[in-house]
């Protein structure tokens, strides 16, 4: 990476520097969020769902998504079920187009 970085312009590199940074602190914020939200469902969560939830979309796209993690044998209709009711929850989201936001996440230890 560093040979790639050689390449830019002081003016780039600093954004090059800047877009880093906010990947690795995005790559964080997945990690965390897939780790505490299996932790606490007991099961695996597909990747594009838990990336749904951070890009805050509505509860009605990740419910789109984990019906299509069902048909795709990603995850099992029962745990499907136990995802979307939780996830309303632990979200507080109140109507279908509520749209998710991680500081409303209810932590659990």
């Amino acid at each position: 990476m560093e040979k790639f970085e050689e390449s830019y312009t002081i003016r780039n590199k600093s954004k090059f520097i800047e877009e880093t940074k906010r990947i690795k602190t995005q790559k964080k914020e997945f990690e965390e969020l897939k780790e505490n939200l299996e932790e606490y469902f007991n099961f695996e969560i597909t990747d594009y769902i838990v990336s749904d939830i951070l890009d805050c979309e509505t509860y009605n796209h990740v419910c789109l998504m984990i019906n299509l993690a069902v048909i795709n044998n990603r995850i099992s209709l029962k745990n499907s079920i136990t995802l979307k009711n939780e996830l309303k929850r632990l979200f507080k989201i109140n109507d279908i187009f509520d749209t998710f936001d991680t500081n409303n996440y209810i932590m659990h230890q």
